[in-house]
Protein backbone atom coordinates (compact mmCIF):
# COMPACT_ATOMS: atom_id res chain seq x y z
CA UNK A 1 0.00 0.00 0.00
CA UNK A 2 1.74 3.15 -1.52
CA UNK A 3 1.17 6.40 1.25
CA UNK A 4 1.06 10.26 0.32
CA UNK A 5 -0.11 13.36 2.16
CA UNK A 6 -1.58 16.46 0.59
CA UNK A 7 0.49 19.13 1.87
CA UNK A 8 -2.97 21.59 2.30
CA UNK A 9 -2.27 22.11 5.96
CA UNK A 10 1.65 22.72 6.21
CA UNK A 11 1.63 26.07 5.15
CA UNK A 12 5.24 27.69 6.26
CA UNK A 13 6.90 24.20 5.38
CA UNK A 14 10.11 24.33 3.37
CA UNK A 15 10.84 21.50 0.51
CA UNK A 16 13.30 20.03 3.09
CA UNK A 17 10.93 19.81 6.01
CA UNK A 18 8.49 18.28 3.42
CA UNK A 19 11.02 15.69 2.41
CA UNK A 20 12.42 15.29 5.99
CA UNK A 21 9.10 14.44 7.24
CA UNK A 22 8.46 11.82 4.33
CA UNK A 23 11.48 10.09 4.79
CA UNK A 24 11.01 10.05 8.59
CA UNK A 25 6.99 8.79 8.59
CA UNK A 26 7.39 6.28 5.86
CA UNK A 27 5.28 8.68 2.94
CA UNK A 28 6.57 7.29 -0.28
CA UNK A 29 4.22 10.34 -2.65
CA UNK A 30 3.52 13.74 -1.99
CA UNK A 31 0.67 15.82 -3.35
CA UNK A 32 1.41 19.27 -3.35
CA UNK A 33 -0.78 22.50 -3.05
CA UNK A 34 -0.22 25.13 -5.32
CA UNK A 35 -0.58 28.23 -3.15
CA UNK A 36 1.61 31.27 -2.21
CA UNK A 37 1.54 29.84 1.61
CA UNK A 38 2.75 26.79 0.37
CA UNK A 39 6.00 25.10 -0.71
CA UNK A 40 5.03 25.47 -4.21
CA UNK A 41 3.21 28.45 -6.04
CA UNK A 42 2.50 29.76 -9.53
CA UNK A 43 4.90 32.64 -8.73
CA UNK A 44 7.59 30.06 -7.98
CA UNK A 45 10.21 30.37 -10.63
CA UNK A 46 10.69 27.56 -13.50
CA UNK A 47 14.14 26.72 -12.37
CA UNK A 48 13.35 26.63 -8.48
CA UNK A 49 10.56 24.13 -9.80
CA UNK A 50 12.96 22.22 -11.49
CA UNK A 51 15.22 22.25 -8.49
CA UNK A 52 12.52 20.68 -6.16
CA UNK A 53 11.62 17.80 -8.45
CA UNK A 54 15.29 16.95 -8.42
CA UNK A 55 15.39 17.03 -4.23
CA UNK A 56 12.27 14.82 -4.34
CA UNK A 57 13.36 12.74 -6.89
CA UNK A 58 16.47 12.08 -5.18
CA UNK A 59 14.67 11.10 -2.13
CA UNK A 60 13.03 8.61 -3.48
CA UNK A 61 9.41 10.88 -2.96
CA UNK A 62 6.67 10.74 -6.15
CA UNK A 63 4.84 14.18 -6.33
CA UNK A 64 1.46 12.85 -7.37
CA UNK A 65 -0.03 15.83 -7.99
CA UNK A 66 -0.37 19.27 -8.05
CA UNK A 67 -3.87 20.24 -6.00
CA UNK A 68 -5.08 23.58 -7.75
CA UNK A 69 -7.69 25.24 -6.69
CA UNK A 70 -9.72 25.53 -10.00
CA UNK A 71 -13.28 25.12 -10.16
CA UNK A 72 -15.48 24.80 -13.46
CA UNK A 73 -19.52 24.99 -13.03
CA UNK A 74 -19.92 26.47 -16.35
CA UNK A 75 -21.93 29.89 -15.25
CA UNK A 76 -18.69 31.76 -12.65
CA UNK A 77 -17.44 35.14 -13.80
CA UNK A 78 -14.16 34.35 -14.31
CA UNK A 79 -13.60 30.93 -15.90
CA UNK A 80 -11.69 32.10 -18.80
CA UNK A 81 -9.37 32.70 -16.13
CA UNK A 82 -9.32 29.75 -14.39
CA UNK A 83 -8.58 28.44 -17.06
CA UNK A 84 -5.84 30.56 -18.33
CA UNK A 85 -4.20 29.37 -14.57
CA UNK A 86 -4.74 26.01 -15.01
CA UNK A 87 -2.92 25.78 -17.99
CA UNK A 88 0.21 27.38 -16.15
CA UNK A 89 -0.86 24.57 -13.41
CA UNK A 90 0.16 21.82 -15.69
CA UNK A 91 3.21 23.24 -17.33
CA UNK A 92 4.23 23.42 -13.26
CA UNK A 93 3.22 19.63 -12.85
CA UNK A 94 5.25 19.08 -16.03
CA UNK A 95 8.15 20.69 -14.47
CA UNK A 96 7.66 18.74 -11.13
CA UNK A 97 7.02 15.59 -12.71
CA UNK A 98 3.84 15.45 -10.82
CA UNK A 99 1.57 12.89 -13.10
CA UNK A 100 -1.00 14.86 -12.27
CA UNK A 101 -3.42 18.03 -11.92
CA UNK A 102 -6.04 18.21 -9.10
CA UNK A 103 -9.24 20.61 -10.17
CA UNK A 104 -13.22 20.49 -8.76
CA UNK A 105 -16.30 21.02 -10.91
CA UNK A 106 -19.25 22.38 -9.80
CA UNK A 107 -20.14 24.67 -6.17
CA UNK A 108 -19.75 24.18 -3.15
CA UNK A 109 -22.93 22.70 -0.89
CA UNK A 110 -23.06 22.30 2.82
CA UNK A 111 -26.93 21.56 2.91
CA UNK A 112 -29.05 18.60 1.70
CA UNK A 113 -31.58 21.25 -0.15
CA UNK A 114 -28.65 22.54 -2.27
CA UNK A 115 -27.89 19.38 -3.73
CA UNK A 116 -28.98 20.68 -7.25
CA UNK A 117 -27.32 23.59 -8.01
CA UNK A 118 -27.13 25.39 -11.61
CA UNK A 119 -24.70 25.34 -13.94
CA UNK A 120 -23.59 24.93 -17.50
CA UNK A 121 -22.12 21.31 -18.11
CA UNK A 122 -21.74 21.71 -22.09
CA UNK A 123 -19.51 24.47 -21.15
CA UNK A 124 -17.84 22.97 -18.16
CA UNK A 125 -17.03 19.79 -20.74
CA UNK A 126 -15.61 22.14 -23.16
CA UNK A 127 -13.43 23.65 -20.45
CA UNK A 128 -12.14 20.07 -19.22
CA UNK A 129 -11.63 18.66 -23.20
CA UNK A 130 -9.32 22.07 -23.62
CA UNK A 131 -7.69 21.49 -20.41
CA UNK A 132 -7.13 17.83 -21.04
CA UNK A 133 -5.79 18.85 -24.47
CA UNK A 134 -3.15 21.19 -23.33
CA UNK A 135 -2.69 18.75 -20.32
CA UNK A 136 -1.50 15.69 -22.81
CA UNK A 137 1.21 17.40 -24.46
CA UNK A 138 2.82 17.85 -20.98
CA UNK A 139 2.33 14.28 -20.23
CA UNK A 140 0.01 15.31 -17.25
CA UNK A 141 -3.73 14.14 -16.94
CA UNK A 142 -6.35 16.17 -15.33
CA UNK A 143 -7.77 14.75 -12.10
CA UNK A 144 -11.73 15.63 -11.40
CA UNK A 145 -11.96 15.32 -7.73
CA UNK A 146 -15.31 13.86 -6.36
CA UNK A 147 -16.66 16.60 -4.96
CA UNK A 148 -20.22 18.97 -4.73
CA UNK A 149 -22.42 17.42 -7.25
CA UNK A 150 -20.12 15.64 -8.89
CA UNK A 151 -19.19 13.52 -5.82
CA UNK A 152 -20.49 10.34 -6.95
CA UNK A 153 -19.13 8.18 -9.45
CA UNK A 154 -22.76 7.54 -11.38
CA UNK A 155 -22.62 11.23 -11.61
CA UNK A 156 -18.93 11.03 -12.88
CA UNK A 157 -19.06 8.01 -14.79
CA UNK A 158 -21.41 9.63 -17.46
CA UNK A 159 -19.06 12.68 -16.87
CA UNK A 160 -16.28 11.23 -18.07
CA UNK A 161 -18.22 9.49 -21.16
CA UNK A 162 -19.13 12.83 -22.10
CA UNK A 163 -15.73 14.32 -22.22
CA UNK A 164 -13.87 11.32 -23.63
CA UNK A 165 -10.23 12.25 -22.96
CA UNK A 166 -8.14 9.24 -21.88
CA UNK A 167 -5.83 11.67 -19.76
CA UNK A 168 -9.17 12.90 -17.63
CA UNK A 169 -9.03 11.09 -14.49
CA UNK A 170 -10.81 10.99 -10.81
CA UNK A 171 -9.49 11.54 -7.51
CA UNK A 172 -11.71 9.35 -5.25
CA UNK A 173 -12.00 11.52 -2.24
CA UNK A 174 -14.11 8.76 0.15
CA UNK A 175 -16.23 11.15 1.93
CA UNK A 176 -17.91 12.71 -0.46
CA UNK A 177 -20.00 10.18 -2.73
CA UNK A 178 -20.51 8.50 0.83
CA UNK A 179 -22.23 12.20 1.83
CA UNK A 180 -24.67 11.45 -0.99
CA UNK A 181 -25.62 7.99 -0.18
CA UNK A 182 -23.61 6.06 -2.95
CA UNK A 183 -22.41 2.60 -1.68
CA UNK A 184 -18.56 2.64 -2.16
CA UNK A 185 -18.54 -0.90 -3.87
CA UNK A 186 -20.74 1.26 -6.22
CA UNK A 187 -18.23 4.24 -6.41
CA UNK A 188 -15.57 2.28 -7.21
CA UNK A 189 -16.79 -0.51 -9.97
CA UNK A 190 -18.40 3.25 -11.85
CA UNK A 191 -14.93 5.16 -11.52
CA UNK A 192 -13.05 1.96 -12.74
CA UNK A 193 -9.56 2.42 -13.90
CA UNK A 194 -10.27 6.36 -14.32
CA UNK A 195 -9.85 6.11 -10.31
CA UNK A 196 -6.14 7.73 -10.09
CA UNK A 197 -5.63 8.48 -6.68
CA UNK A 198 -7.54 7.88 -3.43
CA UNK A 199 -8.00 10.67 -0.58
CA UNK A 200 -8.65 9.10 2.46
CA UNK A 201 -10.57 10.98 6.35
CA UNK A 202 -13.13 10.07 8.56
CA UNK A 203 -16.03 11.69 9.46
CA UNK A 204 -19.46 10.89 11.03
CA UNK A 205 -23.06 12.71 9.87
CA UNK A 206 -23.78 16.28 11.76
CA UNK A 207 -26.59 15.95 14.23
CA UNK A 208 -28.50 17.79 12.09
CA UNK A 209 -29.95 15.91 8.86
CA UNK A 210 -30.38 19.22 6.79
CA UNK A 211 -26.57 19.39 7.20
CA UNK A 212 -25.79 17.25 3.70
CA UNK A 213 -21.58 17.13 4.54
CA UNK A 214 -20.27 15.13 6.93
CA UNK A 215 -18.30 16.25 10.49
CA UNK A 216 -14.73 15.61 10.12
CA UNK A 217 -13.17 13.25 12.47
CA UNK A 218 -9.61 11.44 13.30
CA UNK A 219 -8.78 7.94 11.33
CA UNK A 220 -10.82 5.35 13.01
CA UNK A 221 -13.03 7.73 14.73
CA UNK A 222 -15.73 8.08 12.38
CA UNK A 223 -18.46 5.70 10.53
CA UNK A 224 -16.40 5.32 7.14
CA UNK A 225 -16.32 1.91 6.62
CA UNK A 226 -12.41 2.80 5.80
CA UNK A 227 -11.64 -1.25 6.02
CA UNK A 228 -13.71 -2.17 3.54
CA UNK A 229 -13.10 0.69 1.22
CA UNK A 230 -9.48 -0.15 1.28
CA UNK A 231 -10.07 -3.71 0.46
CA UNK A 232 -12.19 -2.99 -2.69
CA UNK A 233 -10.04 -1.28 -3.55
CA UNK A 234 -7.06 -3.11 -3.41
CA UNK A 235 -9.53 -6.17 -4.94
CA UNK A 236 -10.41 -3.92 -7.54
CA UNK A 237 -6.87 -3.70 -9.11
CA UNK A 238 -6.11 -0.06 -7.64
CA UNK A 239 -1.98 0.50 -7.90
CA UNK A 240 -2.23 4.16 -6.80
CA UNK A 241 -1.78 6.13 -3.44
CA UNK A 242 -3.98 6.22 -0.52
CA UNK A 243 -3.51 9.41 0.22
CA UNK A 244 -3.81 11.21 3.28
CA UNK A 245 -5.76 15.27 2.98
CA UNK A 246 -6.11 16.82 6.66
CA UNK A 247 -8.11 19.85 6.64
CA UNK A 248 -8.36 22.07 9.50
CA UNK A 249 -8.00 25.00 7.31
CA UNK A 250 -11.66 24.46 5.98
CA UNK A 251 -13.14 22.16 8.35
CA UNK A 252 -13.32 23.87 11.92
CA UNK A 253 -13.98 20.45 13.91
CA UNK A 254 -10.74 19.90 12.94
CA UNK A 255 -9.06 23.10 13.88
CA UNK A 256 -10.68 22.85 17.33
CA UNK A 257 -8.29 19.87 18.22
CA UNK A 258 -5.85 21.69 17.75
CA UNK A 259 -3.85 18.90 16.90
CA UNK A 260 -0.47 19.02 15.33
CA UNK A 261 0.52 18.24 11.80
CA UNK A 262 2.94 15.56 12.56
CA UNK A 263 1.24 13.78 15.11
CA UNK A 264 -2.16 13.64 12.66
CA UNK A 265 0.53 12.29 9.41
CA UNK A 266 1.92 9.79 12.23
CA UNK A 267 -1.26 8.60 12.94
CA UNK A 268 -2.16 8.14 9.37
CA UNK A 269 0.81 5.97 8.93
CA UNK A 270 -0.08 3.76 11.70
CA UNK A 271 -3.74 3.46 10.63
CA UNK A 272 -3.47 2.39 7.68
CA UNK A 273 -0.42 -0.12 8.44
CA UNK A 274 -2.95 -1.67 10.69
CA UNK A 275 -5.16 -1.79 8.20
CA UNK A 276 -3.36 -3.38 5.97
CA UNK A 277 -2.50 -6.50 8.62
CA UNK A 278 -6.03 -6.84 9.34
CA UNK A 279 -6.79 -7.35 5.62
Amino acid sequence: MKLSFSTLPCEGWSVDLLIASCQTLGYKGIELKEDHLNAVSLATPEAELTDIAAKFRTAGITITNIGSKIIFNGIGPDEEKALSELKQVIRMASTLRAKGVRIFLGTYLRFVEQRVQPKDEARIITYVQEACDYAKAYGVEIWLETHNEYSTGAVLNQFLQRVDRTNCKVIYDIIHPYEFGEKPEDTIRLLGDRCAHVHVKDGEPFADPKIHEWKYTPMGEGQLPLHSIVSLLLESGYDGYFSFEWEPKWRPELKELNLEVPLVLTDYVTYMKQLAVSK
